[in-house]
């Protein structure tokens, strides 16, 4: 059985080896081999070339594990196996294309540390070296790119060294290109290794983050860079020691900039730095400078450690590494901090100073000076929760008592030794004192003289004094600013200063569920600026929880009474009863018992706003003895609300009148004559964010009558916590007014139209969703007067009916009978006027429309025998109608009228003084108001009528006719004629008859056709004058009756006969013709006279500015001025002395009259003639 087992055996060993060799050392073998391998591990395998022993390629090769997944493309293996005699694994090569590492984390991880298990053999890796490699952890890829690693790796027992002699790192636009060296003298706990690695980091975008130029564009730099590739840092890491105690140290540089960085580290701590200190160099020479030590407790377990550290800047231009985001700022400095931890995250105490030392500046100001601190935590229960600690110790004899939670480390913060003494310029912080113990005292001082030495573009100065003092759980507050924003004297709105100044005092606790709450109370709080002002007048309560959940509030102020300051010394005190809120939601509450106005009062409110009238606006306007009255006169308002909001509004608002009379503005003023004004507003929510608003307006007066308005829509809440109103929800306006006197409204027409009448109306408007309305309603009206005293128009005892029908007015009727006021002084028309029964039962009807929504309409006006004009000096009874329309294109008129009977007198209208349409009179320095072009076109048809006449300027004639008056885009023209019916003219001294007399017009409204001929009658040659031509260029020629030359025509037209034989008269008939028909020389100087006039008047009187009757001696009006007129020629003889002569034109007076001149201002008269005596006169002129 032996023989037969041992031959067996070598046989059986002969095989497995024969197998072996097939496998690692033929290509079939190999093949054979990894596929069956791979499959075990539920891989793949691609592409095999080669043999394990001697050299192999695979094209892919994927393994897949639980937790990891292996994938390799183009992998090379070369391993010298003879060495494996001298227990070393010598894998000349091993490479791969790419190399892809999915990990799948399952979740466990192990508590206990990691080492490598000791191999049997030496592991030496002469090149590795991976084209590309991907790390997916958990569906996340490796946020680095990795590419051409090439390294080296040995193993030898527990020793490791890695020769990293390249690998390209990528990450977004930055690339890293590193190498170095690491070395582990044991694979185990605690990690004994050196390391020692250099990287260059470059970009090849200019915008990348890594070019320090790009964020900090003002930094100055060694080396500027010309490409984009010049955007580079090199850095130097050597690392070594173990996971117990390591020390780092890194050497960095680049683009202007140098890093030297060492640390001791503990990796094992929370906070894994034992000490270490950095220097940053810029290229302009400044550094900057920090070093940090902790040391651990000697008391073992106490777990405090002693954190000390220092900061210290050498002409750090802040301003280049900033940029523009600061002013210019240069700093030398050094900050340093003592402080002591728990278990290195908990601050148990620290020390904290900063020194500014000389050379520092701040916005080109310079800066000096110190703060320093002793800040110190209290242990977890404070000074509040105290007894209640105390409480459960008690309890816990029975029960443990639940555990209480800390409050954050801000509510257990104490402050002690504040010292602040800052310097910017001539503007100074400064303070001492301590905070968070009691009875603990901190004062601030703050003297801000320009604003702008602080931070470019500020404006104005601020000076302050600030006083805090307590704990958290219990302190005081007193607070006295004043900020100037102008200069030191500015007064005005945004000029003078702002003066505010509180005392206030509480607390701040947290309740059991850990929810902390401000409650404390405002104890005074006094603003004031440019005469306004506010002033607490007892003390509020007030608490803050911002934490609070609903339903429980978050603020809230309690009832106080608050004095508002006003001008002229008046003050209006408002009752608040209460407010609070939370996030979405607030209620408040209050009144004002009396809010008394008056015109005065506004106007210097105004004036403080800056929105009054300049006092060159001011001028100009007539003063009377009511505006003083008027000005002072005041009215009481009583103000009360009771408002809410929960996602809608909700609540009420009162404004009624208590005393007092408003005053309409106007020229003059005009008292309202008010005896109650209630407006009740009330909001009630219909849906989440949605309320209907209510507004109910009364008002009553004295003579002017009463009126209702009610008015609602629906109010809008939006996320914000605004209103909106959407003009798609309804909306209503109902309108009931009884209006006793119409005559406020000449406030708005001026004092040129006087309007009156009492009027009742009814509306009712309704707005559709696409923002339109819909009205109804009725207006009535009586006594409706409309009155223009200049120009005799008055429309009196008028009555009124019109409705409102959608969006239309409709004005059913306004008429105006006629009534005959003023007897015209016209003979004829007044006697027509009187006599005639077609003269009375005249009316002036208007009727028509109006669209409220595209501003358009149209009235028509009917006049019947109606006395349109009724003045002294003009009249004009009219029939006929007209239609107006208007539009946004315009104002069309259209119709006929004919006179009745019309009467003007030339006289009257050219002794009033009036200027032209096309003067306007300005302020100095103001510019006119530009008017808005309005189209206006006219087709007016115009008869006079039988029984028109005119008379003035010697013309006493009938005036008949018709003519077309129509305007288009600006241009008037006219067609017709008028002509005379009968009548004479006085002119030349002579009673001329109108034989005929034509104004025809084709055309220009200004330039008609003449057609003019007067003649003297009654004798053998009716001589006369003809006008001819057109009104801007007229032809006068003399005419005569049998036809004789001029000289006869101008003697028998001035002298009454024909000229003389002698001549003389042909001499002097020829001066006054060329005179009266030419420009030459005044005829009268042909005569050796240096005056010839026509006066009206007294004749024979001496200019005396007393009436020459001054009793009534009948009813008779006497003579008038058309009666008085006489002739005066006058020649001066010689120096102070004149000789006049005075004809009368309408009787037979004549008076001769010698002056002499006695002295300035003094002369003698002696007349002699119808009038008789002398005089001794004395003249002077009283100026302005």
């Amino acid at each position: 059985m032996l023989l037969w087992l041992g031959p067996a055996l070598v046989l059986a060993l002969a095989v497995v080896c024969g197998f072996i060799v097939w496998c690692v050392g033929t290509e079939p073998g190999t093949r054979w081999m990894l596929h069956t391998a791979v499959r075990q591990v539920q891989g793949e395998v691609r592409g095999i070339q080669g043999t394990v022993w001697n050299g192999l390629r695979v094209q892919n090769l994927s393994v897949k594990l639980p937790e990891v997944a292996i994938e390799l493309d183009d992998l090379n293996l070369k391993v010298d196996w003879r060495e494996l005699t001298q227990r070393r694994l010598h894998v000349r090569e091993i490479s791969a294309a790419r190399l892809a590492i999915t990990v799948t984390q399952s979740g466990q991880t192990s508590q206990a540390p990691f080492s490598v298990p000791a191999l049997p053999v030496r592991v030496a890796l002469d090149h590795v070296a991976v084209g590309e490699l991907s790390v997916t952890t958990d569906g996340q890829p490796l946020p680095v790119g990795v590419r051409n690693l090439q390294a080296a790796f040995s193993l030898s027992g527990q020793n490791a060294s890695l020769a990293l002699q390249g690998v390209d790192l990528a990450h977004a636009d930055i690339t890293a290109s590193v190498e170095g060296n690491v070395d582990v003298s044991e694979l185990a706990d605690p990690w004994p290794l050196s390391a020692r690695l250099q990287a260059r980091v470059q970009t090849s975008r200019a915008s990348s983050p890594l070019c320090v130029h790009n964020f900090l564009p003002a930094l100055p730099s060694a080396a500027p860079a010309t490409t984009a590739g010049a955007c580079a840092a090199d850095v130097a890491v050597n690392l070594s020691g173990s996971l117990d105690a390591m020390s780092l140290k890194v050497d960095g540089g680049g683009q202007g900039l140098d890093l030297v960085f060492n640390a001791n580290l503990l990796p094992r701590k929370s906070l894994p730095v034992s000490n270490g200190d950095l220097a940053l160099r810029l290229a302009d020479g400044s550094t900057l400078k920090a070093d940090l030590s902790v040391d651990a407790s000697p008391n073992e377990g106490s777990g405090r450690d002693h954190v000390v550290g220092w900061v210290s800047a050498d002409r750090l231009n802040l301003g280049r590494l900033v940029g523009s985001a600061i002013p210019q700022a240069m700093l030398t400095g050094k900050l340093e901090l003592d402080a002591w931890l728990q278990d290195y995250t908990n601050l148990l105490s620290a020390k904290v100073g900063l020194q500014v030392a000389a050379g520092s500046s701040w916005n080109r100001q310079p800066v000096s000076g110190h703060v320093r601190a002793n800040i110190a935590v209290q242990d977890g229960a404070t000074p509040a929760q105290a007894p209640a600690a105390a409480g459960a110790a008690q309890a816990s004899a029975v029960q443990m008592a639940a555990p209480q939670v800390p409050p954050p480390v801000w509510q257990r913060l104490r402050l002690s030794g504040l010292d602040i003494d800052m310097h910017v310029g001539r503007d100074r912080v400064s303070g001492k004192g301590a905070l968070g113990a009691p009875g603990s005292q901190l004062a601030l001082d703050v003297a801000v003289a320009r604003l702008a030495d602080l931070w470019p573009g500020l404006q104005g100065a601020v000076r302050a004094q600030v006083q805090l003092g307590g704990t958290l759980s219990k302190h005081d507050a007193k607070i006295n600013a004043v900020y100037s924003p102008g200069a030191a004297k500015a007064q005005g709105i945004g000029q003078g200063p702002f003066d505010v100044r509180l005392d206030a005092d509480g607390g701040w606790a947290a309740d059991r569920a850990g929810v902390g709450e401000w409650k404390g109370r405002v104890l005074a709080l006094s603003v004031s600026h440019a005469g306004l002002g506010m002033q607490l007048q007892a003390p509020v309560a007030v608490s803050y929880a911002p934490q609070a959940p609903a339903p429980a509030w978050q603020w809230q102020v309690g009832a106080t009474t608050l004095a508002v300051q006003l001008p002229l010394n008046q003050s209006v005190v408002v009752r608040h009863l209460g407010s609070r809120g939370r996030a979405g939601a607030w209620e408040t509450q209050g009144a004002i018992d009396h809010l008394t106005t008056s015109r005065r009062l506004l106007r210097e409110v105004q004036k403080t706003l800056g929105l009054a009238q300049s006092s060159a606006d001011a001028r100009g306007r007539v003063v009377v003895a009511s505006d003083k009255r008027n000005d002072q006169q005041q009215i009481d308002y009583a103000v009360d609300w009771n408002m809410k909001f929960l996602g809608a509004l909700e609540g009420r608002a009162h404004i009624r009148r208590l005393s007092g009379d408003l005053i309409v503005p106007g020229n003059p003023d005009v008292p309202l004559g008010l005896q109650a004004l209630n407006v009740n507003i009330n909001a009630k929510p219909v849906g989440a964010s949605l309320s209907r608003l209510t507004a109910d307006v009364r008002v009553v007066t004295a003579k002017m009558g009463q009126g209702t308005v009610t008015a609602s829509a629906m109010l809008r809440s939006t996320p914000g916590g605004g209103f909106v109103l959407d003009r798609k929800d309804p909306q209503t306006v109902d309108v009931d007014a009884e209006i006793k006197d119409l005559g406020w409204l000449s406030l708005f027409t001026g004092d040129a139209m006087d309007l009156g009448g009492s009027v009742r109306a009814n509306l009712k408007a309704r707005s559709k969703p696409d923002g339109t309305w819909t009205t109804s309603g009725t207006v009535r009206g009586e006594n409706i007067r409309i009155v223009r005293v200049d120009d005799g128009v008055r429309l009196l005892n008028g009555t009124l009916s019109a409705h409102f029908d959608g969006d239309r007015f409709v004005l059913d009727s306004l008429r105006f009978p006629a009534r005959l006021r003023v007897t015209p002084k016209e003979w004829r028309t007044a006697e027509w006027v009187s006599s005639n029964p077609d003269a009375r039962d005249g009316s002036l009807t208007l009727t028509g429309q109006w669209s409220l929504e595209s501003s358009t309409g149209a009235v028509d006006i009917d006049l019947y025998r109606y006395p349109l004009l009724q003045r002294s000096d003009r009249y004009a009874m009219v029939t006929g109608k007209l239609h107006a329309s208007a539009s946004a294109s315009g104002v069309a008129l259209s119709g006929k009228i004919t006179a009745d009977a019309g009467w003007v007198d030339l006289d009257m209208l050219s002794s009033v003084p009036t200027l032209d349409s096309d003067v306007v009179v300005l302020r100095n320095g103001k510019a006119p108001a530009a008017s808005a072009p309005v189209n206006v076109s006219m087709d007016l048809d115009i008869d006079l009528g039988p029984r028109f006449y005119i008379t003035g300027y010697g013309v006493d004639s009938g005036l008949v006719g018709d003519m077309h008056l129509s305007m288009h885009e600006g241009a008037l023209t006219a067609m017709g004629a008028l002509r005379t019916r009968g009548g004479a003219i006085d002119i030349y001294g002579q009673h001329l008859q109108l034989r005929r007399g034509t104004i025809t017009f084709q055309g220009s409204a200004t330039d008609p056709v003449l057609n003019i001929e007067a003649l003297r009658t009654g004798l053998s040659v009716e001589a006369g004058v003809r006008v001819a031509g057109t009104a801007k260029r007229p032809r006068i020629d003399l005419v005569s009756y049998p036809d004789v030359s001029d000289v006869q025509k101008l003697s028998w037209l001035l002298l009454g006969r024909g000229p003389d034989d002698s001549g003389g008269d042909a001499a002097l008939l020829f001066s006054v013709g060329t005179s009266f028909l030419t420009d030459g020389e005044p005829f009268y100087r042909k005569f050796g006279l240096d005056d010839v006039a026509m006066q009206s008047g007294t004749l024979g009187s001496t200019g005396s500015i007393l009436p020459v009757e001054t009793v009534v001696r009948g009813l008779d009006t006497g003579t008038s001025d058309i009666e008085r007129r006489f002739v005066t020629a006058s020649k001066n003889l010689s120096k102070g002395f004149t000789v006049s002569v005075q004809q009368a034109l309408s009787d037979t007076g004549t008076v001769g009259r010698l002056s002499y001149r006695l002295a300035r201002g003094l002369s003698a008269d002696l007349s002699v003639g119808t009038v008789n005596g002398i005089a001794l006169i004395y003249r002077t002129i009283f100026r302005d």
